[in-house]
């Protein structure tokens, strides 16, 4: 049997609850967008940008 891999989630609202497991992702994965994306299901630059309005990266860490 095989397993689709399931691609980012695009153009959705970040909920308070993601926004909080976003939080908690990136002090436990120690900032690693590319690890926290895939356990969120959003793409990387998404990650990014939320990370910025969150004040947790500066905006040279966006792109």
């Amino acid at each position: 049997m095989l397993f689709k891999k399931s691609k980012p989630t695009r153009r959705k609202h970040w909920t308070e609850e993601e926004n909080e497991k976003l939080r908690n992702l990136f002090e436990e994965y120690e900032g690693d967008v590319v690890r926290i994306s895939k356990e969120l299901n959003r793409g990387e630059r998404s990650v990014r940008m939320r990370l910025f309005f969150m004040s947790l990266i500066g905006e040279g860490e966006v792109d």
